[in-house]
């Protein structure tokens, strides 16, 4: 296997500790094969929905964040044309949370979703695809 290096904060390092030693894991690296695999299966299964969809996506930040806001501020803009309902709330421990419902394309909002978990101070994004039928 080809060793890669990857930079963590204290605290996903900590939660990384915590989830192998619960999860029975043997090492860090087989709890991080397992993850990528999983983004990977799920960026896989994303790209073959195709059409007009609608969806939900939940956008956790630190309220610390300075650049999160106006991240946040810049990606409603960017896609004000899918999105036609939002809501923010404050949650304990210095967080936010953000719910966007946005419908249109899949691209473009698959588009939306990568770009919110790009923002610095973004700690987690999910996100739901229903396909729109316009057969009644």
């Amino acid at each position: 296997m080809t060793v890669i290096s990857v930079s963590l904060t204290n605290e996903l390092l900590d939660r990384l500790d915590q989830f192998v030693e619960e999860s029975g894991y043997s090492s860090r690296s087989e709890a991080l094969r397992l993850a990528i695999r999983d983004v990977l299966n799920e960026y896989n299964l994303t790209k073959i929905q195709r059409g007009e969809l609608l969806s939900t996506v939940t956008i956790i930040s630190q309220t610390e964040e300075a650049g999160t806001h106006l991240g946040l501020i810049d990606l409603r803009n960017g896609f004000d044309n899918l999105i036609f309902g939002n809501m923010h709330m404050h949650i304990e421990g210095g967080y936010c949370i953000e719910i966007f419902l946005v419908k249109g394309p899949s691209e473009k909002i698959l588009s939306f979703v990568n770009k919110s978990k790009a923002i610095r101070g973004v700690i987690d994004v999910n996100h739901t695809l229903t396909p729109v039928s316009n057969e009644s």
